[in-house]
């Protein structure tokens, strides 16, 4: 693993991530709510400090009442790198 990639590419996911659910006109607490997901974990998550398992993922897709595909559904500046 290369810690200073993954950083990269976690805090661009993350910051797709808050403005989804800032989109949907969550707070973190609203989202946390629907989900099964902390406050914290949403905002380590959100600010790439996190790395987290695909099942969180899905959860966070579950509380924006999303597909998860929709959280994949952007163009992401590190796959330009490919």
């Amino acid at each position: 693993m290369k810690e200073e990639r993954d950083l990269i590419r976690l805090k661009e996911i993350g910051l797709y991530l808050k403005d989804l659910r800032l989109a949907a006109g969550l707070s973190q607490d609203e989202l946390a709510a629907k989900c099964d997901l902390t406050k914290s974990n949403i905002s380590n998550i959100e600010n790439g400090k996190k790395d987290y398992f695909f099942t969180t993922f899905l959860e966070y897709a579950k509380g924006l009442n999303l597909h998860p595909k929709k959280l994949l559904e952007q163009d992401f500046n590190f796959l330009n790198r490919y």
